[in-house]
């Protein structure tokens, strides 16, 4: 009976600890998964927020390309000259932007879906980042909106400030290599959205 009693007792403390061990590496695997599931997640969405932002700041640049080529007009518009009223050049001015703003616009839905998902995960600093970019898209569309009007206007808006017409033609018709104010605070936002995501591509 001793010997039986024994082997039984032996038997229950291996049955016990094999539970534990189990038990161990079911918490360990678990761990093991939760960090791997982070990571993957965290490198995903850093991804996909630095590429939007590259995404936006290369359809700024293409939108602000200083080459302007006649096709890119209205078919039945002639060229900015006497020959064209203030409403005809201001309509085509338009259309010239507009079709330059579309591709601009879909940079910026998706922008603005990968901060959400970047700001859920990492806090409001991400989003106060990608605020300095969305401020540049906002400068360069009132700065649009002040050329076109100014082409309704004959040119007498920026006659009247000259100072403030340069300043608008520097934000829409400017190269990555311009040393201008616009150019450097796109730029400026790139770097800072940059420095935010990097760690997080690194460690995963």
């Amino acid at each position: 009976m001793e010997t039986v009693a024994i082997i039984t007792a032996v038997k229950d403390v291996l049955l016990g600890g094999a539970a534990t061990v189990t038990a161990i590496v079911a918490v360990v695997g678990l761990q093991n998964w939760r960090r791997e599931v982070k990571g993957r997640t965290e490198f995903e969405t850093a991804f996909r927020f630095i590429k939007s932002a590259y995404k936006l700041r290369d359809e700024l640049h293409i939108c602000r390309s200083p080459l302007i080529r006649m096709h890119e007009f209205p078919e039945d518009y002639v060229g900015s000259g006497t020959q064209n009223t203030a409403e005809e050049n201001a309509q085509a001015w338009a259309s010239v932007y507009k079709n330059r703003w579309e591709p601009v616009w879909s940079a910026i839905q998706d922008f603005d879906a990968h901060t959400l998902e970047s700001e859920a995960l990492w806090g409001s600093d991400m989003k106060e980042r990608a605020e300095k970019l969305r401020a540049c898209v906002g400068e360069l569309n009132t700065s649009i909106d002040a050329i076109i009007n100014d082409k309704h206007s004959g040119g007498e808006n920026f006659k009247s400030d000259p100072e403030f017409g340069q300043k608008m033609r520097s934000n829409v018709s400017a190269t990555r290599k311009d040393d201008n104010a616009l150019t450097k605070q796109i730029s400026d936002a790139i770097e800072s959205i940059e420095d935010a995501v990097r760690p997080h591509l690194k460690r995963s």
